[in-house]
C-alpha cells in the first residue's frame, strides 16, 4: 500500500521555505454591505503569493527534496501555467535549470511569465494526456530529472502548508473549500487540516464539466473523463493523480460541482466586494459558497489559489456574469 504523506512532512516543508514564500492573508468576504462584520466566508489569498499562485510552495519543496546532482543537471515537468511559473521562479532562485512542457492552448501570459523567470517552455500539442509522456521522453534525451507533479509526495506536502496556515491563523474555521484538478492541492490541504483539526470539514470544488475527481470518488478509483470544458483552464486534469487520490479518499468530506456562471459571478464578487482578482480556477472554491453548494452557516475559508488572469479572460468572465 502506498504510504500517505504525514503531518510531519507538511510541517517540515513549511519550515524549509525561503523568505520568498509569503504567508498569505485570510480576509473576510461580505456578500453584501449588511454582512460586513458578520461574514461567514473568508478568503485564503494565495493569489497574493509570489508568482501569483499557490504552487510555488510545492516547487520549492520538490526541488529541496532532490539530490544536488539532479538539481545541477536540471528538471523537466508539465504544467498548464502556474506550476510552470512556480518552478521557473524556484529554479532561478536555487540555480536549477527548468524546462516546462505546456499545451499549445496555454495562456500566453503564463507562458511569457514562465520564460521571464528563466524557464524553457516546450509545447506538446493539444492533448493533455501527451504532456507527461513528453516529459519522460525529453528527460531521457537530455539526461535531466522528470518530475510528475501529480504523483510526487513532496508536491502534496508543499501544498499542505496552506492548510497548516489556515488552522494556525484562523482557529475559528469550521469549513475549508479548495479547488480540485489533479488533486494535489486538495490532498495536501485536506491532510493538514484533518490531521490538525479533524472537526473541520474540507470540501473540494470542481466545475460541472471538469469533474474528474468527482467522478473518480464515486467510482472509487482514478477515472478519466471523456469530456472537459471549462473557463477554469488551471483545472485541466481529465483524471486525478493516483497518489493525491488516496488522500482525497481518506480526508476529503465531499466534492461539489459548480456551473460556469458560478465561476464568473464569483470572479466579479471577489473583485467588487473584496478587491481581490482571481483567475477562473482560483475562484471556484468561493463560487461554491456564493452559489449555496455548501453549508453557508459554517465559518468558511475558501482558498483563492491564483490570480494569473489575462484581460481577455476577465472580459469573458464579465460577459458571462452579465448574461447569466
Amino acid at each position: 500500500m502506498t504510504a500517505l504523506i504525514k503531518l510531519k512532512n507538511i510541517e517540515a516543508a513549511g519550515s524549509a521555505f525561503p523568505p520568498d514564500i509569503r504567508r498569505t492573508p485570510i480576509i473576510p468576504l461580505a456578500r453584501e454591505s449588511a454582512e460586513i462584520g458578520n461574514e461567514r466566508c473568508f478568503l485564503k489569498c494565495e493569489n497574493l503569493q509570489v508568482t501569483g499562485a499557490y504552487k510555488v510552495r510545492a516547487a520549492f519543496t520538490m526541488l529541496n527534496a532532490l539530490p544536488e546532482d539532479a538539481r545541477n543537471k536540471g528538471v523537466i515537468l508539465t504544467s498548464s501555467g502556474n506550476f510552470a511559473q512556480a518552478f521557473a521562479f524556484a529554479g532561478r532562485t536555487m540555480g536549477v535549470p527548468i524546462t516546462v512542457v505546456m499545451l499549445d492552448r496555454s495562456s500566453p501570459n503564463k507562458v511569457k511569465a514562465t520564460e521571464g523567470h528563466g524557464g524553457e517552455v516546450y509545447f506538446c500539442g493539444t492533448d493533455a494526456l501527451e504532456r507527461q509522456p513528453t516529459v519522460e521522453r525529453l528527460a531521457v534525451e537530455r539526461g535531466i530529472t522528470a518530475i510528475d507533479t501529480w504523483e510526487e509526495p513532496p508536491i502534496t506536502a508543499g501544498h499542505g502548508t496552506i492548510g497548516l496556515e489556515i488552522v494556525e491563523d484562523f482557529p475559528d474555521v469550521q469549513q475549508v473549500l479548495v479547488p480540485v484538478s489533479s488533486g494535489g492541492c486538495a490532498a495536501g490541504i485536506a491532510t493538514a487540516v484533518k490531521e490538525r483539526r479533524p472537526d473541520v470539514k474540507v470540501i473540494g470544488v470542481q466545475p460541472e464539466h471538469a469533474n474528474a475527481a468527482y467522478v473518480s470518488l464515486e467510482a472509487g478509483t482514478p477515472t478519466t473523463i471523456d469530456y472537459w470544458d471549462s473557463i477554469a483552464d488551471g483545472l485541466s486534469a481529465v483524471c486525478p493523480g493516483a497518489f493525491p487520490f488516496l488522500h482525497l479518499q481518506r480526508y476529503l468530506d465531499d466534492i461539489v460541482l459548480i456551473r460556469e456562471e458560478d465561476i464568473a459571478k464569483s470572479f466579479c464578487t471577489l473583485r467588487d466586494r473584496a478587491k481581490i482578482v482571481g483567475e477562473p480556477a482560483g475562484v471556484v472554491a468561493t463560487a461554491a459558497f456564493l452559489a449555496g453548494k455548501v453549508d453557508t452557516s459554517l465559518t468558511t475559508v475558501a482558498v483563492v489559489t491564483g490570480g494569473n488572469v489575462s484581460a481577455e479572460t476577465i472580459q469573458r468572465l464579465m460577459e458571462m456574469a452579465d448574461g447569466s
